[in-house]
């Protein structure tokens, strides 16, 4: 008998729920993909970069690939490391983009809240216009 499940919150831990039938039964589990941890994963990529770096923020996340943009004094790149893409973009490109400021109100945020807090003021600008 294989299963394949979702492991659930269980107390402050994490567990498997099978039927009833097989309780007092020996079972193995095996981790087949691991959870991601993004905030640990994206701050290790970008560690190397952290002089530059103002502002950090996952624009959107899906099972295979996660966006994020960090926003930089003056660096342009792209970090593409599977399941992650990061795009590292200086602020004076994004302080003139409506399209990229409305999209940072929806995402979440790993460094610089109070960065997103005045991109929020500019986008309320750019929507009175």
């Amino acid at each position: 008998m294989e299963f394949f499940k979702r492991t659930t919150k269980l107390g402050n831990s994490s567990g498997v729920l099978l039927p009833r039938a097989l309780l007092g039964a020996l079972v193995k589990i095996t981790v087949v993909e691991q959870p991601l941890e993004i905030k640990k994963d994206v701050i290790q990529f970008l560690s190397e970069y952290f002089d530059n770096v103002i502002g950090i923020y996952v624009l959107n996340v899906k099972r295979k690939y996660v966006e994020v943009l960090a926003i930089t004094t003056n660096l342009r790149k792209t970090i593409s490391k599977p399941p992650y893409k990061i795009e590292l973009v200086p602020l004076h490109l994004i302080k003139n983009n409506p399209a990229v400021i409305k999209n940072l109100q929806n995402s979440k945020v790993i460094l610089n809240k109070h960065l997103l807090a005045e991109f929020k003021i500019m986008h309320d600008r750019f929507s009175k216009s």
